[in-house]
């Protein structure tokens, strides 16, 4: 696995991610790797999306009745597993 050096880094900063790290039980390494694992993520997602919105331009809207139904759906979802991990919890 590559390695990466920052240099220059305001010792303030430094220090704020240093406790931050702490306060999650992390190693300064562990801590910012996990960041920049999850700035690599979100950039993926973005181009992801940015890609999906190229292939959409210029296709005709959703209906709003469709997306409204389409919206209701995912929010029945997800009440639904949070009705049966709350469940599940209880049952503990």
């Amino acid at each position: 696995m590559p390695n990466v050096l920052i240099r220059d880094v305001p010792e303030d900063d430094l220090e704020q991610i240093r406790s931050a790290a702490a306060d999650q039980g992390l190693s300064l390494q562990s801590y910012l790797r996990d960041a920049v694992h999850a700035q690599a993520v979100y950039l993926r997602r973005q181009a992801a999306l940015a890609e999906a919105a190229d292939r959409l331009r210029g296709q005709p809207s959703v209906p709003d009745d469709e997306r409204q139904a389409v919206l209701d759906a995912i929010e029945d979802a997800h009440a639904e597993r949070a009705d049966r991990l709350s469940d599940g919890r209880r049952d503990r």
